[in-house]
């Protein structure tokens, strides 16, 4: 048995107790008064409606355990749309969790409903400052209509040997990482939703956030980060794919909430790496989003020199991180050094990628020792190379299906001309 089995088979009797503690919970909504001298108020935004599910709820629970007594000067707001319930507006505090707000069914995959939750916490629970966790699946960049071209292997659509799965939720809880937003959508084609960047920019103010921190896979892409860029003046996320428990809040949750977010990036790669296994694996980084404006001015140059060259690069060396069937999340230092052959704008662009991530740490390995098999893309993948942000490449091979013309759409794309 594994360090990491014997972690699950813990957690597995607190997420009984939690289950049977979170059916009283919503039996009644409690009148809680926030504090008018609250220094900040972190929301936790779980769209859970799909197979993680426990997942949030074992999540929850750790941080609950997290917030002692006493820790007043604070909120911590989750809300959490789980699998077969109607979403909860939670809060955590003196160890224990009140239901402030239950909500109607909805697909909190939505902008809409993101924007919704996020007026409401702002207006009834105010404070100096804000903290934002995204907690889902995720994509990056990828919009919905993109999936089934660049991951045939993840059961999105059809395989190329004509194989559908005929459950997509099944195919995640047997590959067991945790791919924003992810919602069954019964009877529709394709049979889910996920909210794309774009909505996720509507959807959030600008300048609210002290920091947004992404508990989703593939959310650490230059494309997204930039598109928040006034959204929050730090991000956390990871580039790569992020085991279903997610975040250790168990070890974090008061690091949210005092807002340490190197911390959060240490103890989230220590936590992984000391699994044994494929689960040994972990790509973080901490992003101040001010800088960002410049690294695309720079990034622009590149391109601007090299834009003959870019569609036909050899990409068979460079650093990806995911284990889609067609690649598209690449370290974005590395593709600078491939682009930038004559070495004329790399000093500048890596003094300004350096001043944009202070903070960046990884594992050597993604899924190491896994195997390739029928049912998914668990293969091993070596990081020689992690700056703390991925990039696509808008090969040539993409043209026809249509890829590179939705990544023109992206706002990194068209402020550098990529």
């Amino acid at each position: 048995m594994t360090r990491f089995d014997t972690i699950i088979n813990r957690f597995k009797g607190r997420v009984l107790y939690f289950s049977a503690l979170m059916l009283f919970l919503v039996s009644c909504v409690s009148k809680d008064v926030y504090n008018d001298t609250t220094t900040r108020t972190v929301l936790v935004y779980m769209a859970a409606d799909n197979s993680l599910t426990d997942n949030a709820s074992s999540n929850i629970y750790s941080m609950m355990y997290e917030m002692k007594p006493k820790m007043d000067n604070v909120n911590l707001l989750v809300y959490v749309d789980k699998l077969y319930l109607k979403p909860l507006l939670l809060h955590i505090h003196d160890q224990k969790i009140d239901t402030v707000r239950r909500y109607e069914e909805s697909n909190s995959t939505s902008g809409k409903v993101l924007s919704e939750v996020i007026q409401y916490v702002t207006d009834e629970w105010k404070a100096e400052s804000y903290g934002l966790v995204m907690w889902s699946h995720g994509f990056g960049w990828l919009p919905q209509s993109m999936l089934n071209y660049v991951g045939h292997n993840y059961g999105y659509a059809q395989r190329r040997n004509g194989y559908q799965d005929t459950d997509l939720d099944e195919w995640f809880r047997m590959t067991g990482t945790k791919g924003f937003g992810y919602e069954r959508q019964t009877g529709k084609n394709p049979p889910y939703s996920i909210m794309e960047t774009e909505d996720m920019v509507n959807a959030i103010p600008d300048n609210l956030f002290d920091y947004i921190v992404f508990d989703a896979c593939f959310m650490g892409s230059v494309e997204v980060l930039y598109a928040l860029r006034n959204k929050a003046h730090s991000i956390v996320s990871c580039a790569c794919e992020i085991p279903t428990y997610g975040y250790p809040y168990h070890k974090i949750t008061r690091d949210l909430v005092s807002r340490n977010m190197i911390n959060v990036c240490q103890k989230f790669h220590q936590y992984y790496n000391g699994f044994i296994g494929w689960h040994q694996m972990a790509c973080i980084s901490l992003v101040n989003t001010d800088g960002l404006d410049s690294l695309a001015n720079c990034f622009g140059k590149i391109v601007s020199h090299y834009k003959s060259s870019i569609a036909d690069m050899d990409v068979s060396d460079v650093q990806f991180f995911d284990c889609y069937d067609r690649h598209v999340f690449f370290d974005l230092e590395n593709v600078v050094e491939r682009i930038d052959t004559d070495r004329i704008y790399t000093k500048e662009f890596l003094l300004q990628l350096n001043r944009c991530v202070p903070y960046k740490i990884n594992t050597p390995y993604i899924f190491p020792g896994a195997v390739a098999n029928q049912n998914g893309p668990q293969y091993e993948v070596e990081i020689k190379s992690y700056c703390g942000m991925s990039v696509f490449i808008p090969m040539r091979e993409y043209d026809a299906p249509g890829l590179n013309d939705e990544y023109r759409k992206t706002e990194w794309s068209r402020d550098t001309g990529y």
